[in-house]
């Protein structure tokens, strides 16, 4: 069982977690023009917070992601929500063959830290995006490590201008780069640091 597998039960029962995809849900909405969105796609969706509170903006989300736990508490909700426009799908485009559907709008949130290959990520968003869809990418400011305090073999948030670097050469022009949220986060030393969410956006 993956990390993420085990966390899937009790993710929810952190209102941290839910306090924060509403605030972002909204900062996204002023960022990217949603109203032109027929097909959305959250990737590293999962239990779907930021998308169950993107729901109302958006006519169908698909959430992708390749814990299985994870994907089955996001089924779990929305069946008990009735909700018809989500559609919960274990999947990892990076390991995986690439999926027919298109997208208007790409997002994902504190996932992209955790993916070894982000040029390839980045690569294969663009090629899931719809000419003039956007890829919105939220995630951590450059950190000195502490955030992850266990062994941890990801990235320690990323730098502005290294990040849209990469952006453009996949072929994205950056409309949009502002810091979302501040976590505030207690380490095991029983000391508390703040740790700066920023939003990214790019439009293919």
């Amino acid at each position: 069982m993956s990390d993420f597998d085990s966390k899937a039960a009790a993710w929810d029962n952190n209102p941290d977690h839910f306090d924060r995809a509403v605030k972002l849900a909204n900062y996204l909405q002023e960022q990217v023009d949603v109203t032109a969105v027929k097909t959305a796609l959250e990737y590293g969706s999962g239990t779907g917070l930021l998308s169950f509170a993107l729901k109302e903006a958006l006519p169908f989300i698909t959430l992708m992601d390749s814990s299985i736990e994870m994907t089955k508490e996001a089924q779990r909700k929305v069946d008990e929500q009735k909700i018809d426009s989500l559609r919960p799908l274990q999947y990892d485009i990076l390991t995986q063959d690439m999926p027919q559907d298109k997208y208007d709008l790409i997002y994902i949130l504190q996932t992209l830290h955790h993916i070894e290959d982000t040029d390839l990520f980045l690569e294969k968003s663009a090629q899931l995006l719809n000419r003039g869809g956007n890829l919105v990418i939220i995630d951590l400011v450059k950190e000195d490590g502490s955030f992850h305090e266990d062994e941890f073999h990801g990235h320690r948030g990323f730098v502005q201008t290294e990040l849209e670097g990469k952006m453009k050469r996949a072929g994205f022009e950056i409309t949009h780069y502002g810091i979302c949220h501040i976590i505030q986060k207690e380490l095991e030393d029983g000391s508390k640091k703040e740790f700066p969410l920023f939003m990214m956006v790019g439009r293919k």
